[in-house]
């Protein structure tokens, strides 16, 4: 029996070794299960999930950063906003060489401020005859005040401080709805002869042509007005009060009769569009005025040098019609200007006076109709290589001599002629010993443009005539009447 226990303790010890290992080897099977995939994705769901949530979490921050930028924006864009509507009611201001101005933003409402000074130094060489001395003057000082209120309706004040008196130049309103028909009324200058319609800073000479005695200068009324054809053809008919030749309405704006003067005038720049540029420059036209006009007649000629060449006897006044018939035209090319224009001027005159001495004394009461004509040419050419134009001649170079700029210069040179009808001295109408009967004028001009806003003019004018010198029986030509004149001239808008 001996022999049997002792193998047994080994078996058993044996068996308790191999039943410990493989206890424990079940126990290791069992946890292979548990890395099921079902739980493999259940932690995958998890995990993103957790990146999810940490996400939302960072996207939540970014979407309260946006909130914060576009509040910022906001604020900004309103900002810019309150900025624009308060610029928006800031009036615009220029300041430059065409004057001064203030207009609101959309500029349906401006005005503008622009201006002439001309100081003149008139010195005769000849003319024993004249009623004038040589003089420094200054012959226009006028403040223009313009603009437009609403868009469509435009005005224009003119005063004129010049020559020693107070006058009103200008005074109109413009309704400018439609560019074929506006309509002026107001104060202006007679829509009719070309020179006296040119602007007065833009004048080849100091003085207009002796064909400015034949034709009105300022008067009160209504003018309709446009242009057609893309603004090749200009048209004015005006009905106006009615003034005697070379005089404006500077006294009074009203009208002594019932009689009014109705003013046409028709002009082309037939080629002002066209590419070919020696013909766009030329403009031509025709104008005329007729009307109905008594009372005094205040006309008088006069030359160059303001010196009264031609006036009525006393009792002589105006007893019915005025005609007056004008063809025109000027062309610039270049640095070439021309203009010339021929003036017709029919009416009717009453002479009511005494003749003699008693008992032989007798009264004179006659009415009669007479036609003065006139005609001026004139040119000018522009040696610095400016264009040339109706308009104002703006220098390339202003006056600089430090930089050795000299401005722009002209040239220019004129000829205008006045006749007195020679039956208003037959008849007793004018003295054939104080009135000439024809006057004939030659000009000749420098013109210094120092700057686009100054302009310096030198100007000799020398005026023959015939008749008006000597009695009634023995008629003298008058002597010759000759000039120089010098005009420095600073100008600033239209």
């Amino acid at each position: 029996m001996r022999k049997l226990t002792l193998p047994i303790l080994p078996v058993m010890l044996a068996a308790v070794i191999i039943g410990v290992v493989f206890a424990a080897r079940p126990a290791h099977a069992q946890s292979t299960p548990a890395a099921d995939p079902r739980d493999q994705e259940i932690q995958l769901l998890k995990t993103e999930i957790n990146q999810l949530e940490h996400r939302v979490d960072t996207l939540e921050g970014l979407d309260q950063k946006v909130k914060v930028i576009d509040r910022k924006l906001e604020v900004q864009q309103e900002t810019v906003q309150a900025e624009h509507q308060k610029a928006l009611s800031m009036p615009v201001v220029h300041v430059g060489e065409e004057g001064f101005s203030l207009s609101s933003p959309n500029h349906d409402y401006n005005l503008n401020l622009s201006g002439i000074i001309q100081g003149d130094g008139r010195f005769f060489t000849s003319g024993s005859d004249k009623d004038v001395g040589s003089t420094f003057f200054l012959n226009r000082v006028r403040p223009i005040l313009t603009g437009s209120l609403g868009q469509y309706y435009n005005f224009n004040i003119t005063p004129d401080f010049g020559q020693g008196r107070v006058t009103l130049q200008d005074a109109y309103i413009n309704m400018t709805y439609w560019d074929y028909a506006s309509l002026r009324a107001g104060k202006f200058k007679a829509p009719l002869d070309l020179e006296r319609l040119q602007s007065d800073r833009d004048l080849e000479f100091s003085e207009r042509s002796e064909i400015q005695n034949i034709v009105p200068n300022r008067d009160t009324g209504a003018d309709l007005h446009g242009r057609l054809l893309d603004g090749r053809l200009f048209y004015d008919a005006a009905l106006m009060n009615g003034v005697a030749d070379n005089t404006a309405a500077d006294t009074t704006d009203l009208d002594t009769n019932d009689g009014k003067d109705f003013v046409g005038r028709i002009f082309a720049t037939p080629f002002e569009l066209s590419e070919t540029r020696w013909l766009k420059g030329l403009g031509f036209g025709f104008a005329g005025t007729y009307g109905d006009e008594r009372g005094t007649t205040t006309s008088v000629y006069r030359t160059y040098g303001m010196s009264t060449w031609f006036s009525y006897n006393s009792g002589v006044t105006a007893s019915g019609l005025r005609a007056r018939l004008e063809p025109q035209a000027y062309y610039y090319w270049r640095g070439l200007g021309l203009m010339a224009e021929y003036a017709q001027d029919e009416h009717s005159l009453n002479l009511f006076t005494t003749k003699g001495s008693a008992p032989f004394k007798r009264l004179i009461d006659r009415t009669d109709t007479f036609t003065d004509t006139g005609y001026m040419a004139q040119a000018s050419y522009i040696l610095t290589g400016e264009d040339a134009s109706y308009g104002w001649v703006k220098p390339y170079h202003s006056f600089d001599p430090r930089n050795g700029f000299f401005g722009a210069w002209e040239v220019a040179a004129r000829i205008s002629n006045v006749a007195a009808q020679t039956r208003q001295f037959q008849l007793g109408f004018a003295n054939p010993s104080l009135s000439a009967k024809t006057a004939t004028e030659f000009a000749a001009g420098i013109n210094w443009y120092l700057t686009p806003n100054v302009k310096w003019q030198f100007d000799y004018a020398n005026t023959f005539f015939n008749g008006g010198a000597g009695t009634a029986t023995d008629v003298k030509d008058r002597p010759n009447e000759s000039v120089f004149e010098s005009q420095l001239q600073i100008s600033f808008g239209s």
